[in-house]
């Protein structure tokens, strides 16, 4: 069996994960799924997973001129 490559484009965070990351509730997190207006995710099963780039890509379209 093949192993997966841990490269930006393969990496996936579960949700308490991306929460650490962008440094927000894990409840934000959540409401975003169930409302939208954060990261693209990716449904497994029942399992939400959020790509790493996607993640990145996200932030960029959040940068605010200040």
């Amino acid at each position: 069996m093949p192993t997966a490559s841990k490269s930006a484009e393969r990496q996936f965070l579960r949700p308490p994960g991306l929460a650490e990351y962008l440094d927000v509730p894990l409840r934000t997190v959540y409401a975003w799924q169930s409302k939208g207006g954060g990261p693209r995710f990716h449904k497994v099963g029942r399992h939400v997973r959020y790509r790493l780039s996607d993640v990145d890509a996200w932030l960029e379209t959040r940068v605010s001129a200040a």
